[in-house]
């Protein structure tokens, strides 16, 4: 809804002990976001310190296409935004459900925020990612995590 300049314009006439984060913020902002939901989920990835997330990221081959809100391409992790309003129905649900599958078939790993989670919960996002990789990596060199 408004330019990469009116969103820097307006983080720099922040004041007070939030300016900083607000410039950090601003300045990775993304026109390619679908939602303001989907940008404050982005936002809360940067603000953990995960980097190489996708806005729109495609996921397709000949059989299947998606367009996810945030895809890592190296670490094959999908971050989604959802909301009530947009996933309310029976079909909305048999059409999101048949699309995970397909992501997770495709070795894909999907984690789906509610809005109150992304916006309510500052540590949330962090606290999955952080779990999803370590779980990962206790996977792959089990020897390493044991007690």
């Amino acid at each position: 809804l408004v330019t990469r300049d009116e969103l820097l314009a307006a983080a720099i006439a922040l004041r007070g002990p939030g300016r900083a984060r607000g410039m950090r913020l601003a300045e990775a902002g993304d026109a390619r976001a679908a939602s303001a939901l989907e940008s404050v989920l982005r936002g809360r990835v940067i603000e953990a310190g995960w980097r190489g997330f996708v806005p729109q990221f495609v996921i397709a081959d000949d059989e299947f296409f998606a367009r996810v809100d945030l895809g890592h391409p190296e670490l094959r992790l999908v971050l989604e935004a959802d909301s009530f309003a947009y996933h309310a129905s029976r079909e909305a649900l048999r059409r999101d459900c048949r699309r995970y599958v397909n992501l997770a078939m495709r070795g894909w790993t999907l984690l789906r925020f509610s809005w109150e989670d992304v916006v309510f919960d500052e540590g949330w996002v962090a606290q999955a990612l952080a779990g999803v990789l370590s779980g990962r990596a206790r996977r792959q060199n089990p020897r390493k995590w044991a007690a």
